[in-house]
């Protein structure tokens, strides 16, 4: 390949001319997004239960469910969520199951699906169809939920402006390639409304169910069959459809003794509009809003501009006076962060360009190796284009932090040519030699950047989402830079070298560069004293690891950029079964408080069923200031006044404690198989957790959903069966009566008015609104012809039921969350201890949980199970090369010693060592071994050219040869990596930070120690072996004296 390459430069020009052409089409044509897409081996079962508790749904549909789902091959865990809808009365079962790394998803979801489907014949016959969703993890959910959302308001009503919508901007919206939904939300829908005389149906010997299905009738459209005109045979088709509300009230129900008897006979038929189910207002003012969905892979930016400029040519068609306000944008997130990182790259190329001609001292060779990150960059562009890959923030920072590791093996190669040539070779002998020279070497530095992202496959869940693409990409442009620097380097600097004049190469140590000199008597000193020197490696090591283990927080997660907007989010929960208008009213009792403050830019706030929440918004200039907590501590003292409601006000942003963190930020997990005992040991823990000054906010019933309520109440009908039985009455009597009575929702049904869909609901108009008293007091009709109270054969009592029962693989589970104001580290000590402390019977488990802001334990796990798994596979690359087992613990020691500059510079940011820190450590194992690989196979080139050349004296030769070229790499590696940590808003604040700070730190660490101490390393692994080297060559010597005297 290097030989056909300097007989063909002209070709290999053109060739990297075309890929560089086609890369520029893949970049074009990339789908771009925030984050990667989600594949992971999970999936999300969801059945829903109208009118049913969380006991009941946990008893009758969670727990059969968890059954069936326990038999499917390949499941690892289970954990699942009973709840009711918020404000619906929907009594909701959500299961989450995760596999094994190996399941076939496809395989697993249809064996699941086939299961549950032959399970839904033995529920409740109430349940509504239990679903199988693809699992999304917390991180990546707003690839779910819209990537746009808007207001429209105007002066009209809410009806009206929703009317608009319905009618013409969703269908519009919806047509626009790469939209998947578009969700209108606000306003009330148009319902027909039928109130039945009760006395009248009596007389008519009718029931509710029969004047329903017979309005249900009316919207008939049905094939009747097909006649034949001439040749032509037509279908008739059976059309019966109500115009308007007027043919609903004229319909026929029934025809008794011959008159017919229409629906205003016996109801009064109302259109109007449903009860509202939510309130959305923006500043106080109502609202009509509508959230875009995006598809899956596809560009975000280019859908967000189509539907924009959409609604653009729709606005000529809105209503005088309304117009639409554009409330979130994931687009513009999306170019800001990406716009951001290009521009780092952009600088991160130009400081490489500068270090290449600081050190090489021309422009064309500079230009060469310069040249070699634009090729690689757009040859691994081809490869991402055709492997279905897509731009995102993880992958484009792949690109950017292989900037500096792509020049690394154009550097080696455009040196050592270089120096061949200044020893007065040939340009195409020194181009062809120099490029094969380093052909072993630069193979194996690679191969052990490259081997570290093999343990990856072992990753699971968010992790393997986050990670396996940015590795793919740094892998791809590491692959590309080998074909770069072994054909494009050699072909042109041998045209280069051939038009330069050669400088004659001065000998001797004086003449070399002040750096060399001073080097020079380093290098010598270590070898002498390898001992020494290794002792102070050590002391310095243990010197960083214990400011690193003292103040440094470890095992954090990035918050993705959240705590960069400062905001105050207040969630408001009244008890189970207020209705709507009572929580509206005391969320306006926040909106008038909080409008009356001029620092808040914008309030928003939802009302839902008996849920209402608040998200207040500052100006700019006070986003970092301490009036925003003010503001919420305000909030706070305004939520005390209030008894029987839960307020929760949550701070965001640098302006609150923890950086941006949220209340909770610690969590402790209780398992066990009997709730009451989970319970006891989470308030116990909350009751100790509470007793430290330090800490706030303790909720013993968290499980991931923040002080969400542990207890609720419901109504529980007792039926008396004798009682039942006397009046030949059944208990699906009695439901369908009660039904007809109360489950007003229960009834909805739709049926089409001139071509729209209208939903109806049928309802006795005596029990419109109806408490307990007077449901006890209805008359229900018995076989007999008799009328009974409903009293007489049943009781009502309230009772006490969970909120919401969470169970982990099938055992209950609970969760106690609880601030902690004061140093992370600090509060890492206490969390261990408590957790520590916590004596708890056999059978329950208490273990840390997830906060949301700090790595799983499994996650811990998988991550070490890599690190040891990278370590070993560096091993064996190297002892390959060698062909040793004692030379590459030279290489693997740069390990521990890359490790003292990532522990100080963590050290001195003060920042978090996240998640991605430990990512970047796995990356940093392949890399900073590659100098040392380097030095140690020139050293072992050295000794086979020179045998008779003394150990110490080879061994600082070898080095001082290789000073240059290692300098370079690790300048070009480290200052193109500074662009992407310098100029930020906060150390952290991108998710790329830690990880650039790790390579950062670790490659000058391990550059200043592979150039001091892994030759003073390789000098005592070295000369133990050097009497048996002696013999053999004295041996052989003995040999040829002896034949020459024969």
């Amino acid at each position: 390949m290097i030989r056909m390459s300097l007989r063909r430069p002209v070709a290999v020009a053109m060739t990297y001319t075309a890929v560089a052409l086609l890369g520029v089409a893949a970049w074009q044509n990339i789908p771009i997004e925030m984050l990667p897409e989600t594949d992971l081996p999970q999936l999300t079962v969801r059945g829903s239960w109208r009118g049913a508790s969380p006991e009941t749904v946990e008893a009758f549909l969670t727990a059969p469910l968890e059954a069936t789902i326990q038999q499917v091959r390949g499941v690892e865990r289970i954990v699942s969520e009973s709840f009711e809808q918020q404000g619906t009365g929907v009594g909701t079962a959500e299961i989450t199951v995760e596999f094994d790394r190996d399941t076939d998803m496809d395989f697993a979801r249809l064996d699941l699906a086939e299961r549950l489907a032959t399970l839904e014949e033995s529920l409740p016959p109430n349940v509504d169809r239990v679903s199988v969703e693809p699992y999304v993890p917390q991180e990546f959910q707003e690839q779910s939920r819209p990537f746009l959302a808007y207001t429209f308001w105007g002066p009209y009503t809410l009806e009206a402006l929703r009317q608009h919508l319905d009618d013409m901007v969703q269908p519009e919206l919806g047509q626009v390639d790469g939209v998947a939904l578009v969700q209108v939300s606000g306003g009330r829908e148009r319902r027909l409304e039928i109130n039945l005389d009760e006395q009248e149906l009596a007389a008519l010997g009718l029931d509710p169910w029969t004047v329903r299905e017979s309005i249900r009738e009316l919207d008939l459209v049905r094939e009747a069959g097909a006649i034949r005109e001439g040749d032509d045979q037509l279908t008739i088709t059976i059309v019966n459809r109500p115009a308007s509300a007027e043919d609903v009230r004229n319909a026929v129900i029934t025809a008794a003794g011959g008159t017919p008897v229409r629906v205003s006979d016996i109801a009064t038929v109302h259109d109007t509009y449903e009860e509202a189910q939510s309130l959305a207002r923006i500043n106080g003012r109502p609202a009509v809003r509508f959230q875009i969905i995006k598809d899956l892979g596809v560009n975000t930016v280019r859908v967000a501009d189509e539907v924009k400029a959409r609604l653009a040519e729709l606005e000529r068609f809105n209503p005088y006076g309304t117009q639409f306000e554009l409330d979130y944008d994931e687009s513009e997130d999306i170019e800001r962060q990406l716009t951001d990182l290009r521009t780092r790259a952009l600088i991160s190329a130009v400081v490489i360009f500068g270090v290449l001609l600081l050190f090489l001292q021309s422009f064309r060779s500079a230009g060469l190796i310069f040249a070699t990150i634009v090729f690689s960059v757009l040859i691994a562009l081809n490869l991402i284009y055709f492997g279905g890959l897509t731009l995102n923030l993880l992958t484009l920072m792949g690109l950017a932090m292989g900037f500096g590791l792509i020049v690394d093996n154009s550097i080696v190669v455009l040196e050592n040519v270089y120096r061949r040539w200044q020893g007065g070779e040939d340009p195409y002998a020194a181009a062809e030699g120099g490029a094969k020279e380093v052909v072993l070497p630069i193979m194996a530095s690679t191969a052990t950047t490259l081997i570290v992202f093999v343990p990856f496959v072992y990753l699971q869940g968010e992790l393997q989402v986050f990670y396996v693409p940015l590795a793919i990409v740094v892998a791809l442009t590491l692959v590309a830079s080998i074909f770069v620097a072994f054909t494009f380097i050699p072909a042109l600097a041998a045209r280069f070298l051939h038009a330069d004049v050669r400088t004659p190469q001065k000998k001797g140590l004086e003449n070399q560069p002040l750096y060399v000199r001073f080097y020079s008597d380093v290098v010598a000193f270590t070898v002498r004293k390898p001992w020494f020197a290794m002792f102070v490696t050590a002391v310095v090591f243990s010197g960083s690891y214990y400011l690193f283990d003292r103040y440094v927080s470890t095992w954090a997660m990035w918050g993705g950029g959240y705590g960069a907007r400062t905001y105050i989010s207040m969630n408001i929960e009244l008890p189970r079964g207020s209705n709507l208008e009572r929580t509206d009213q005391l969320v306006r009792f926040f909106e008038e408080r909080v409008g009356q403050m001029p620092e808040v830019e914008q309030y928003t706030s939802l009302v839902y069923g008996n849920r209402g929440s608040m998200e207040i918004t500052f100006l700019d200039s006070i986003e970092n200031t301490q009036i925003p907590v003010a503001i919420k501590e305000e909030m706070v003292a305004y939520s005390h006044t209030f008894t029987g409601a839960e307020v929760r006000v949550y701070g965001y942003g640098n302006s609150f404690y923890g950086g941006g963190g949220s209340a909770p930020n610690y969590a402790i997990q209780v398992l066990g198989y009997n709730y009451e005992k989970v319970r006891d040991i989470a308030e116990e823990i909350g009751r100790r957790v509470g007793g430290l000054n330090r800490v706030q906010e303790v909720d013993t019933n968290s499980s991931n959903r923040r002080f969400s309520r542990d207890k609720a109440s419901e109504y529980v009908v007792i039926i008396d069966r004798d009682r039942l039985a006397q009046h030949q009455l059944t208990i699906q009597d009695l439901v369908r009566s009660m039904n007809a009575t109360v489950g007003g929702a229960a009834q909805l049904d739709y049926v089409k008015l001139g071509g729209e869909e209208v939903q109806y609901q049928v309802k006795l108009d005596a029990n419109v609104d109806m408490d307990v008293l007077q449901l006890t007091e209805t008359l229900i009709d018995t076989p007999e012809g008799r009328r009974i109270r409903l009293g007489d054969v049943m009781r009502i009592q309230p009772r006490d039921i969970l909120a919401r029962i969470r169970r982990e693989n099938q055992q209950y589970e609970r969760t106690v969350a609880y601030e902690f104001r004061g140093p992370q580290k600090l509060g890492d000590l206490y969390h261990d201890r408590v957790i520590e402390s916590t004596e708890v019977p056999a059978g329950y488990t208490v273990e840390k949980g997830e906060s949301g802001f700090s790595i799983t334990q499994e996650e811990q796990q998988q991550i070490w199970l890599v690190l040891g798994l990278a370590l070993l596979l560096v091993y064996m690359v190297t002892a390959a090369l060698f062909e040793s087992l004692l030379q590459p613990l030279c290489v693997i020691l740069t390990v521990p010693m890359a490790l003292i500059g990532v522990y100080l510079i963590f050290f001195y940011t003060e920042a978090s060592f996240t998640r991605e820190a430990y990512i970047g450590v796995i990356m940093m194992f392949g890399i900073v071994v590659n100098n040392s690989i380097l030095l140690v196979d020139h050293v072992n080139s050295v000794r086979r050219r020179h045998p008779l050349l003394p150990l110490p004296e080879a061994i600082v030769q070898g080095t001082l040869e290789r000073v240059r070229p290692i300098l370079m790499t690790t300048s070009t590696t480290v200052l193109g990596l500074l662009p992407l940590v310098l100029f930020g808003d906060a150390t952290g604040a991108n998710i790329w930070d830690a990880l650039a700070l790790v390579l950062i730190g670790g490659l000058m660490s391990s550059t200043l120690f592979v150039l001091t101490i892994t030759p003073a390393v390789y000098h005592v692994l070295e000369r133990t072996k050097l009497p048996r080297e002696r013999r053999t060559l004295a041996s052989e010597s003995a040999q040829e004296v002896s034949s020459v005297s024969a």
